[in-house]
């Protein structure tokens, strides 16, 4: 006998509403008490996350590893280094310095969005995680839809909230549904939207927004690297630097906004930036046995294919090198022409003369810019660096081998990490007529 299924058209949005109700419920429970109490919970959540030892960080990677495509000891020691870069005190701190001013303010006071809807985004965890850990600080109960990438980790998220505080969990939950459901416009509806994905993503979601709603999207981004001369003469020299940099590649197999897509070379005469490129693909080689690559989908890997092919082609003409192993390929341009990135463990190094030559290569990219890594510059040119790519968006310089792992306060798309979500409210004291 057949199991006979019915499910309502409106099934996802009713479970919308639903979950809205208990929510507002909840997030009265939640602004009574204190934005100080509110932030203290949180951070021991954080803590847990972060613990050496932590179960949930343990399990999270156990699924992940399970249901992501990624490979299980890639999800691991990613997802370790990660969140043990996260210092609960760091958020504390950071939420202080962002909102006590404005706590401490005469007549002014926060005044919590009823709740907050985020539409997490890709496959990597630290973003759901954070941003559905933020609103609760600010008194703004959340309801979540997973990516369908990652449909572990808000799970995970409300466990451990109530592990800590059943109130704080009763403030979050989590509905999932299909991408194009009708279910979206009752989220939407909500005062604060949150919202990670692609340009036409964010501005298919921005259209549907009314002028009174709170918006914070967060787009598409890319990282890069920027080496100059003296990549040979730092702490253990080239073949640790390219270690480094092949350890960012690896992590999340290339494919986040924290992910190298190119390595920009400064000034770097042609044997240095080609044993730069050896040794990159060498240390890619290493990680392949202890960070093994995960799936690739398969229009990924015919791009790779005609990619590395092309670089072939090319270097029989202009200087193009290409060190292809069975799970990374790392080019060695001959120029700075914007080409593919395939990603998944495909890298492109590409020289340019000066500063102001990475300047015009990085024009046809837009403000897409995230995060920096830099090494084996001057303190001037590493001045003149930042001064260049801000405007590109850049948000984050830091070291090679350390893309993937930035602090738990860090401004994300230049963002601060709690004002762009809150509400806040002014009271003028009664004077006399």
């Amino acid at each position: 006998m057949t199991r006979l299924e019915i499910r309502w058209p409106d099934e996802s949005a009713e479970r919308i509403r639903v979950a809205r109700g208990r929510l507002e419920r909840a997030g009265e429970t939640l602004r009574s008490r204190s934005f100080e109490d509110r932030l203290a919970i949180v951070a021991r959540v954080v803590a847990d996350w972060t613990a050496v030892d932590s179960p949930w960080r343990r399990e999270l990677a156990e699924v992940l590893g399970e249901c992501s495509g990624f490979h299980p000891d890639t999800v691991r020691k990613s997802l370790d280094a990660a969140l043990l870069a996260w210092r609960s005190e760091d958020l504390t701190a950071c939420a202080r310095r962002e909102l006590s001013g404005l706590l401490a303010s005469p007549g002014q006071r926060l005044a919590p969005f009823r709740w907050t809807a985020i539409l997490a985004g890709g496959l990597i965890p630290m973003p759901t995680l954070l941003s559905g850990l933020l609103p609760l600080i600010l008194g703004s109960p959340v309801l979540m839809r997973p990516t369908t990438e990652d449909p572990v980790t808000a799970s995970l998220l409300k466990r451990s909230l109530a592990a800590r505080d059943e109130a704080l969990a009763n403030a979050f939950e989590s509905v999932s549904f299909p991408a194009h459901d009708p279910a979206l416009d009752e989220l939407l509806a909500a005062p604060c939207v949150v919202a990670t994905g692609s340009d036409e993503t964010i501005r298919s979601i921005s259209a549907r927004l009314g002028p009174d709603q709170r918006f914070v999207a967060h787009g598409h981004r890319f990282s890069i690297v920027v080496l100059g001369g003296g990549i040979d003469r730092g702490t253990g020299g080239l073949e640790a630097l390219a270690e480094a940099i092949a350890l960012d590649v690896a992590r999340w197999d290339q494919t986040g906004c924290l992910s190298p897509v190119l390595v920009h070379l400064v000034d770097i005469e042609p044997g240095l930036a080609e044993a730069c490129a050896r040794e990159i693909a060498a240390g890619l080689e290493r990680l392949s046995s202890s960070m093994p690559r995960g799936e690739v989908p398969i229009d990924v890997l015919a791009s790779q294919r005609t990619e590395a092919r092309e670089a072939q082609m090319r270097a029989a003409g202009d200087g193009t090198r290409c060190f292809v192993g069975p799970d990374h390929c790392v080019v060695l341009e001959a120029d700075a022409q914007p080409r593919p990135a395939p990603l998944h463990r495909f890298l492109r190094l590409v020289p340019v003369e000066s500063l102001n030559e990475l300047e015009r290569s990085l024009r046809p990219y837009g403000r897409h810019l995230s995060n920096v890594a830099h090494a084996g510059l001057s303190e001037s040119q590493e001045v003149e660096l930042e001064r260049r790519l801000v405007p590109f968006g850049a948000n984050r310089f830091t070291r090679p081998g350390r893309l993937q792992t930035p602090p738990i306060d860090w401004p994300h798309d230049g963002m601060p990490l709690l004002t762009p979500l809150a509400g806040w409210l002014q009271r003028d004291p009664w004077g006399s007529c």
